[in-house]
């Protein structure tokens, strides 16, 4: 009974390392996409919680002409990742050595979604991130 007892905890932690270890370190690396992208209501409701939380204190509303003390979040020239998922994370976690902090724990993730929503949709830079090309 012991050595049946025995294999059968070596196949289940077998089991487990092959089919359900690969599964979390894939999960993790690719996080959800964002569930309001292209929502104008919920782009208009993300406008409103950026300029109180977001422009209130660092960055520039959209159509600002002032400097702000912290990166332009219009333009196309993102330093820790465009895509909607690390514009996300980088809200969530915040940068290390700068002034951006986490809002995780802090917001819900709902309304960090329906910021990036609003992002995306003000944003002067083309859907797949990339700078226009100038034109001649």
């Amino acid at each position: 009974m012991r050595m049946f007892m025995l294999v059968l905890r070596r196949s289940a932690l077998l089991l487990f390392t092959l089919c359900v270890l690969p599964t979390l370190s894939v999960n993790a690396e690719s996080p959800s996409p964002n569930p309001f992208a292209g929502d104008a209501k919920a782009s208009a409701e993300g406008k409103k919680m950026f300029e109180g939380v977001c422009a209130g204190y660092c960055h520039v509303t959209e159509n600002s002409t002032r400097p702000g003390q912290c990166p332009s979040l219009f333009d196309c020239e993102w330093k820790n990742g465009a895509k909607d998922a690390d514009v996300f994370r980088i809200m969530s976690d915040g940068v290390p050595k700068t002034q951006m902090i986490g809002f995780k724990g802090r917001l819900p993730d709902e309304m960090l979604w329906k910021i990036v929503t609003y992002l995306r949709s003000a944003s002067k830079c083309p859907p797949d991130g990339k700078p226009a090309a100038a034109a001649h």
